[in-house]
């Protein structure tokens, strides 16, 4: 876990063991399913589904300067394979002289699951995790649940759960790969990090959320400089990076008049 002494959070253990939703103080975790059913060697999406009260919040795959990302693991039956995780466009959570990227409200990490082929049409399936995850405000609680969920296997069309909404809700919120046409690079100094895009489009603002920790100095503004076919971020670059990497990874959140939306991108370093 990386908490740093700065942010003066204070933690409390709550171990909670049960199945399907757990009530925890100021967060609810549950599994969910998007269907009901699964087909012998099909997929279905699963969910790991936070419901916080208000002015709480839980972590993003980059927790940010202090913080835990959620975990699942997996007791699943023989044959399954489990997907990675996929991360919702987080926001960025200031505190004073710190910068967290989490979830406030609400969020859903959803996670592709395949069967076996030979599983037989009219059993059940049982799948099993364990989640793990930090919800925090002025002081942080760790909560633990062992949860479960049940699918019919059946050869039929899967039928959509009660909570399907919400994975299409959560699916519009994943960040898209950058468009084809887009072009990206930047350049990596000791105390900055800039960051070029060309877009072909107008785009009146942007923030850069750094898929890894100690690259980014988070709670520092990023200087947005837009042009007619695009615009220049400028990051601090973090003290804690020692040595010049040579892609900077992340997620782009660019908006207009229109709204805003949220791309996957690797950007090319050079070093000035």
């Amino acid at each position: 876990m990386k908490i740093k002494l700065a942010t003066l959070l204070v933690c409390f253990l709550v171990t909670i063991t049960g199945a399907f939703a757990q009530n925890t103080s100021h967060v609810k975790a549950e599994l969910l399913s998007e269907m009901t059913t699964i087909q012998p060697g099909g997929s279905v999406t699963v969910g790991l589904y936070f419901k916080m009260q208000k002015g709480w919040h839980v972590y993003w795959e980059n927790p940010g300067d202090s913080g835990q990302s959620p975990t699942l693991q997996w007791s699943l039956p023989e044959g399954f394979t489990v997907g990675e995780m996929q991360w919702p466009t987080p926001k960025k959570i200031t505190l004073p002289s710190l910068a967290d990227y989490g979830y406030t409200q609400e969020v859903l990490l959803m996670v592709p699951l395949t069967a076996p082929a030979n599983l037989k049409p009219g059993h059940m399936v049982r799948l099993t995790a364990t989640a793990h995850w930090l919800v925090c405000q002025e002081i942080c609680i760790p909560g633990s649940s062992a949860m479960n969920l049940r699918l019919t296997v059946s050869k039929k069309t899967p039928k959509k759960s009660r909570n399907a909404f919400l994975f299409q809700k959560a699916r519009k919120q994943v960040p898209q790969p950058m468009p084809n046409e887009w072009k990206a690079d930047g350049a990596l100094g000791a105390k900055e990090i800039r960051l070029s895009f060309q877009t072909g489009e107008r785009v009146t603002k942007a923030l850069f959320y750094p898929l890894r920790s100690s690259q980014v100095e988070n709670a520092k503004p990023q200087k947005f400089d837009p042009s007619g076919a695009g615009f220049q971020l400028i990051l601090k670059r973090s003290d804690q990076l020692l040595e010049n990497i040579k892609t900077l990874e992340g997620v782009l959140v660019v908006g207009d008049k229109k709204g805003e939306k949220s791309y996957q991108v690797a950007i090319p370093l050079t070093a000035y």
